[in-house]
């Protein structure tokens, strides 16, 4: 293998390539050093001969052999440039793969297990409409809520999402977020207090908006809400990372 054969084009996996390009890099080096003493040897060498019985071949010989040496090692001062920079493109190249690999493992493993909640998720649903159906409109049951002064008769549905949310809480505390709460108890005055509760957020534009309570919120089904807020960003961002393009990649960031 020739010390300047990475100049030449090749097919092989970028791992190949920069196997290759270490490979000459590190023989590039030692004929460089070789190269090097003979180009620092010269001097001496021919001050030594102009003062000996050496012929005047001998010396033009000498003189010769180390023009010869300068002229190869500028061009492997040149090829090592050349080389670092190649190697270091390729070591990016495939450190990009490697993150853009990543990226799409994620995106697929996140994709399986959002799909994976919706049979849960209908579960739930139809067992909470059950639920509701068995439980009688008096429910000798009080709730405090907002716009009342007093605690109100609890609804079959309060009573339900009580329940659900206790056997939720129980089973997975991490759904729930430490949320602060402004409550009016009276006309003059308003109580703040904190309470553990399941957030609904709602789609903004790659951001997780807390439910204002106007309108409708901008909810979607699992596998859709796990594509818009991680998968496709994720998958963006995996193409970006292959294609270079430093504009997809900032977009996708």
């Amino acid at each position: 293998m020739s010390v300047l054969d990475f100049l030449k084009t090749t097919k092989k996996t970028v791992a190949s390539q920069i196997e290759e390009m270490q490979a000459s890099l590190v023989k590039l080096r030692a004929e460089r050093k070789d190269v090097e003493a003979v180009v620092e040897e010269h001097a001496p060498k021919r001050a030594a001969m102009l003062l000996s019985d050496a012929s005047d071949a001998e010396i033009a010989q000498l003189d010769a052999a180390a023009n010869l040496a300068q002229i190869r090692l500028e061009r492997l001062e040149i090829a090592e440039l050349q080389l670092q920079d190649r190697l270091e493109r390729a070591r990016n190249k495939s450190e990009r793969e490697r993150l853009a690999t990543e990226h799409e493992r994620a995106a697929a493993a996140i994709e399986e297990k959002a799909k994976a909640l919706e049979g849960p998720m209908n579960a739930l649903a139809a067992a909470f409409d059950e639920l509701v159906k068995v439980i009688p409109a008096e429910t000798f049951t009080e709730k405090y809520s907002d716009g009342h002064l007093m605690p109100q008769p609890a609804r079959p549905e309060d009573v339900a999402r009580a329940i659900v949310a206790s056997g939720i809480y129980n089973n997975e505390p991490r759904l729930f977020e430490l949320l602060r709460a402004v409550r009016a108890n009276t006309l003059q005055q308003q109580h703040t207090h904190f309470e553990k509760a399941m957030s609904l957020y709602s789609w903004d534009g790659g951001r997780l908006a807390p439910f204002g309570g106007q309108g409708e919120p901008k909810v979607f089904t699992a596998p859709i809400a796990a594509d818009l807020l991680i998968v496709g960003p994720l998958r963006e961002k995996a193409a970006a990372l292959r294609t270079g393009d430093a504009e997809l990649l900032q977009a996708a960031e």
